[in-house]
């Protein structure tokens, strides 16, 4: 029994709820001139709000794609005998970055030289047996095993020889590391005298003619930014454009990652720079409207505007499609020249929700 009577109680509850917030809604907040005044609330032309807060202020780190990254290692364990570039330096291609010795690069090279001896000596006897089988001297069977242990032989020589350019190794034993593109020596490692191990990575470098911007937005000012919208770096003349909205949210910082190509860089901004991007606003279409946001009140689950009318105000229900810095962009089925409360509106409340209340 005591269970049937709190759920009635509580449905009546939300029934009165529903109707109050109804009543608000329909309700007129009459005011004259002076408690306007007094309460501090202002309007403006809903009108103008259209092209208010057009772009976002967003924080951004400037990186270099990985398509542009080169990572030059020793092929070799090997003594750094010379190194010819430092960290920050611009590099053409083919230009040599630093030189390392060791005895690993002497055997890789007298390794080669073996091999291809054995290539040679097995393509000689492989020519001898097909004379010897022309001949008649000996079987089939022979000449197909020199014809095998040829094939063979070159495998190996060719595998050796795949070693030595790996390793750049020249005539005299010196591995030389060259640039394989002109760009930017972002990390150096190397330096002279260091013995360092096979695949230790010595220098790192990046074309930086194009550049990325790596955009952190929360989820409602990502829903904000479209595919191709201009992002504005100060002193880059060129804007960026936006080619990636990430679908899912980062789980360390909770953000969405926007990415920006800055496709004419001309030495404005520096890879790895913390920038601010300004993100520009799409075209706002027919009854969606910027406004800020101080001036949307959130209620029960809903959002509303307080419009001015003859003698006061009246809360409109609006939708919210995305949320920026400061401002918020709504669908309203109102015209142009309604006046929108911009600040006051938690004064408004009390009143809106006063009168749904009386009534």
């Amino acid at each position: 029994m005591h269970d049937t009577t709190g759920a009635i109680r509580r449905l009546l509850a939300v029934i009165l709820s529903f109707c109050a917030l109804s009543l608000a809604e329909a309700a007129e907040i009459n005011l004259s001139a002076e408690q306007v005044k007094r309460l501090g609330v202002a309007t403006k032309e809903l009108g103008s709000l259209r092209a208010a807060a057009t772009a976002l202020e967003l924080p951004a780190q400037v990186v270099v794609p990985p398509g542009q990254l080169a990572v030059l290692a020793a092929p070799l364990p090997a003594l750094v005998t010379r190194v010819h570039v430092a960290y920050g330096e611009q590099v053409r291609a083919g230009q040599i970055l630093a030189e390392l010795q060791g005895p690993a690069l002497l055997e890789a090279q007298s390794a080669y030289a073996q091999a291809q001896s054995q290539a040679v000596l097995a393509s000689e006897n492989r020519q001898r047996d097909e004379n010897l089988l022309a001949d008649g001297i000996i079987p089939q069977s022979r000449l197909s095993a020199s014809r095998a242990l040829e094939r063979q032989a070159s495998v190996l020589a060719a595998e050796k020889r795949r070693v030595l350019q790996f390793a750049g190794v020249n005539q005299a034993g010196v591995a030389v590391l060259r640039a394989p593109f002109a760009g930017v020596v972002l990390e150096a490692n190397a330096a002279a005298g260091a013995q360092v191990d096979a695949l230790t990575p010595l220098f790192k470098l990046g074309r930086v003619d194009r550049l990325w911007l790596e955009i952190q937005a929360n989820p409602a000012q990502a829903a904000w930014v479209p595919l191709g919208a201009q992002v504005g770096i100060a002193g880059c003349s060129a804007p960026a454009r936006v080619t990636l909205v990430a679908p899912a949210v980062q789980s360390a910082s909770q953000s969405v990652l926007v990415r920006a190509e800055l496709a004419q860089v001309a030495g404005c901004v520096k890879p790895f720079a913390f920038v601010q991007a300004r993100v520009q606003a799409p075209d706002l279409g027919k009854d969606q409207w910027q406004v800020p946001l101080t001036a949307v009140l959130r209620h029960q689950g809903k959002t509303w505007l307080f419009v001015a009318q003859d003698q006061g105000f009246r809360a409109v229900p609006v939708r919210v499609l995305a949320e920026g810095t400061g401002s918020v962009r709504i669908a309203a089925d109102l015209p142009p020249t309604a006046q929108v409360v911009t600040r006051g509106v938690a004064a408004l409340k009390g009143s809106w929700l006063g009168l749904g209340q009386e009534e």
